[in-house]
């Protein structure tokens, strides 16, 4: 049985080119070694260098909400509600959900540079959403919407709605994997990422022309630790267009410019780390005749917090699917929603622990703002919780 599931694994791994050419077979690789941490090469577009800019992000995003109107269209039809009233629901989730995140962000992470910049808070192609920012935003978007509606109250709306919210959540983590963004912290585990797109994306900016193929693999050298943090030992391969990559240029290549495009991709938050000495170079040429180079570089090892919130929307959405489909029609008003936010954001406090700050001025406060603006939250899903117990303990039996 073993060998049978080994093989199916190997089947998957060779058909995911067809679909996805951009992610690499270094992922699949890590799942079928069993090694102690993953080489994260996924680049943020679909179809890399193409003319359309199609990301996986942008995918994510519109995966949510297309779930989402699923699920509450479900919801809505087991209830006895009409179906003209979800798509009503959806837009004003899209807008609650575009505009709350982006004001949220702008607002409480950077608000000196749009404050001087107004307009560049409608540029949200550039990035920049915040969670909070949406979750506030779909409180007050659920109460404009309930307002004309006497079967559905804004707790009634706000528990089911919050159901689909989940899921969503799970979408946008992944896509903020796929971005390589919302790094966690330095930590050595099995599960462990080193998150090269950055660096890919560099040598593809600065060399684009000269290099005509990139890949990353795992070296078999040990670790390394540079204060306190534990680097593993990676090879990235590079293959030149045929004739630009003179032998005279070599060593400027692996002495100046590599470094300095390591300096450049890791910006404030460090990925990988360079040493000529250490690089053990192998070069030649493939069967074309293109230079080939070989250097070993060694990664940072980070949590992949991005993953570790994605899989607990999806639980979270699982288990208040579940409780709500086992009494539909009997769920107390605000009991769903505010378990959500409790747990959510008590999981988000705690997250935050294990993951960077997202601007400087976080690293002066004894919790940053993701954990601030968790604590009001999950104080708000506490006063609903209880609530939600007195009413039915002084509604007529």
């Amino acid at each position: 049985m073993y060998f049978i599931h080994l093989k199916i694994l190997r089947d998957f791994k060779e058909s995911i080119p067809l679909f996805c050419p951009q992610i690499h077979q270094t992922m699949f690789a890590e799942i079928l070694t069993s090694m102690p941490f993953i080489i994260w090469d996924v680049q943020p577009e679909i179809i890399p260098d193409s003319s359309i800019p199609l990301r996986w992000y942008g995918l994510m995003f519109a995966a949510a909400f297309l779930f989402g109107q699923y699920f509450i269209t479900k919801i809505f039809k087991a209830e006895g509600k009409s179906e003209k009233d979800v798509d009503a629901l959806t837009y004003y989730m899209i807008g609650a959900t575009i505009i709350g995140a982006r004001l949220g962000h702008c607002l409480f992470y950077q608000p000196e540079i749009y404050l001087n910049d107004p307009i560049s808070i409608l540029k949200v192609w550039e990035g920049g959403l915040a969670s909070h920012g949406a979750t506030v935003g779909i409180i007050f978007a659920m109460w404009l919407y309930s307002r004309n509606r006497p079967d559905q109250s804004w707790l009634w709306i706000l528990d089911r709605i919050v159901i689909v919210v989940a899921l969503g959540g799970m979408f946008i983590r992944t896509g903020n994997l796929m971005n390589s963004e919302i790094l966690g912290k330095p930590g050595n585990h099995p599960w462990s990422m080193v998150f090269v797109e950055p660096f890919q994306n560099t040598l593809k900016t600065y060399e684009g022309e000269r290099i005509e193929h990139i890949s990353f693999s795992k070296s078999h050298a040990a670790d390394t630790t540079i204060d306190g943090k534990v680097y593993a030992p990676i090879h990235v391969d590079l293959v030149f267009v045929r004739d630009r990559m003179p032998g005279s240029s070599e060593q400027a290549f692996l002495q100046s410019s590599i470094p300095s495009m390591i300096k450049a991709s890791n910006g404030d938050e460090e990925q990988l780390y360079y040493n000529p000495q250490l690089a053990q170079v192998k070069s030649g040429f493939d069967e074309k005749g293109r230079k080939t180079l070989q250097l070993r570089l060694f990664g940072l090892l980070r949590h992949p917090a991005m993953i570790y919130e994605a899989i607990s929307c999806l639980i979270l959405f699982v288990l208040m699917y579940r409780y709500w489909n086992r009494n539909v029609g009997k769920v107390q008003e605000g009991r769903i929603f505010s378990v959500f936010v409790i747990v959510l954001f008590t999981l988000r406090f705690f997250y935050e622990f294990l993951k960077e700050n997202q601007v400087a001025f976080e690293s002066g406060l004894t919790f940053n703002m993701g954990q601030n603006l968790s604590i009001p939250m999950v104080l708000v899903g506490i006063f609903i919780l209880v609530r939600s117990f007195r009413k039915k303990e002084e509604a007529p039996q």
